[in-house]
């Protein structure tokens, strides 16, 4: 059977799509307690998965506060239109979640209320402040994805406090995964989650790298490569030709597939692109590929590379990530079988997504199969990514067996 490289250029071109998706200006990392969004009349949040109703009001402004190791603030809102009130939204993790526990954390005279279909804690108590006014503090508390969850409001405006009281008594609960959906197509990333969000960074101000006979050196990154000895490297224009047709492969001419196709032009960059057979020509059996790339840091919401081998709960979300990521971006890598490991080499550590899936080329009878693996590593504040891709997992191993040195590599 004849076969192009359609099956490798779709793989790379569902790669890009995959990365360039998560850079979508209202995507948020579901990974942490501060991801969600602001649309007219609501905040969305995408970790617990809760809508809180807002009030309209041209004199509400944001209130932004710092989370820190114990306490993550998630959303805040102000106004001093018939004096201040504030509004705050925050997560504690907390050992103990039992109804007693949260009921003494909710405070002394605290009365359970449903809310959502959940229950809550609500206390409520009086001060006067310095001047004679009076100011109401009402907390509503409580318990959702391992987390202790408070809804407080600090006011000296009766007429806002009750505002604020109805809207926190109207609060929904959702599957997290919808958040998006929920928040709708005017949604923007709410000033927690945009705080978290790295800037994309320049990829053109990186160092392509060089190649000398069959290893590809780069700098800037910090790391050298010694594919396969005769093997043929593609020039850029190859590159772009055999991406796009792989995108057409795997998405055809689906306007949301095209922007996110342009955003991959902004969050990856090949560095290296080199195949078994030239590209364009058609072999008998598989064409293996071996493709680098760097994804700017952005592009990941919230990603985080674990600092060392014992890092093991970061190691445990980063790879969660990834591989979700792959999953929800690229609909016929979804359907594929895949693991996820870390290992450590020259002081590096690496995370590894392998596994096959199958996918129909025009001019073959059956879907094609194909074994691939995704390595990834961060060098220099991008992550630096190994895509390796053969028609058979012998094929698969054998090119992974290629030399990779974090340092300056010697043409041998």
């Amino acid at each position: 059977m004849l076969r192009t490289a359609h099956v490798a250029a779709a793989v790379l071109a569902l790669s890009c799509c995959a990365l360039a998706q998560s850079a979508s200006p209202v995507s948020s990392n579901p990974t942490v307690p501060e991801s969600g969004f602001v649309a007219p009349g609501k905040y969305v949040n995408a970790f617990f998965g809760f809508v809180l109703p807002l009030p309209q009001n041209e004199k509400i402004r944001p209130l932004t506060l710092p989370s820190n190791q114990t306490t993550h603030v998630l959303f805040g809102l102000q106004t001093n239109q018939n004096g201040l009130a504030i509004l705050t939204v925050f997560a504690k993790q907390k050992a103990d979640l039992s109804d007693k526990a949260v009921s003494k954390e909710a405070g002394f005279h605290a009365k359970p209320i449903t809310i959502g279909g959940r229950q809550f804690w609500v206390s409520e108590s009086q001060k006067k402040a310095v001047g004679g006014d009076r100011n109401t503090e009402r907390d509503y508390t409580t318990v959702a994805n391992g987390y202790l969850l408070e809804f407080a409001i600090i006011s000296f405006d009766p007429d806002f406090t009750k505002l604020l009281q109805r809207d926190i008594e109207s609060i929904n609960f959702f599957d997290p995964a919808k958040a998006a959906e929920i928040a709708g197509s005017g949604a923007t990333l709410s000033p927690a989650a945009a705080a978290l969000q790295p800037q994309i960074s320049d990829l053109g101000q990186l160092d392509s790298g060089t190649i000398s006979g069959d290893v590809y050196s780069n700098k800037t990154l910090g790391f050298a490569y010694q594919f396969p000895l005769g093997w043929t490297v593609a020039d850029q224009k190859t590159q772009n030709k055999v991406i796009e047709r792989g995108h057409q492969l795997a998405w055809g001419n689906d306007p949301e597939a095209a922007r996110e196709h342009e955003n991959a032009v902004r969050c990856v960059r090949p560095l290296l692109w080199v195949s078994e057979h030239p590209e364009e020509t058609q072999t008998k059996g598989d064409n293996s590929l071996i493709v680098i790339i760097a994804v700017a840091p952005g592009c990941l919401q919230g990603f985080r590379f674990p600092a060392s081998f014992d890092d093991r709960a970061t190691i445990k979300s980063a790879s969660q990530q990834i591989l979700s990521t792959f999953e929800e971006g690229m609909p016929a890598l979804a359907k594929g079988d895949y693991s996820v490991s870390a290992f450590a080499t020259q002081n590096h550590l690496i995370l590894d997504l392998s596994g096959s899936f199958k996918i129909s080329v025009p001019g073959n009878g059956q879907p094609s199969e194909t074994f691939i693996s995704l390595d990834f590593t961060e060098l220099n504040g991008y992550l630096a990514v190994w895509m390796f891709s053969s028609g058979t997992e012998s094929g698969l191993q054998e090119i992974k067996k290629t030399r990779i040195q974090f340092a300056p590599l010697h043409n041998p």
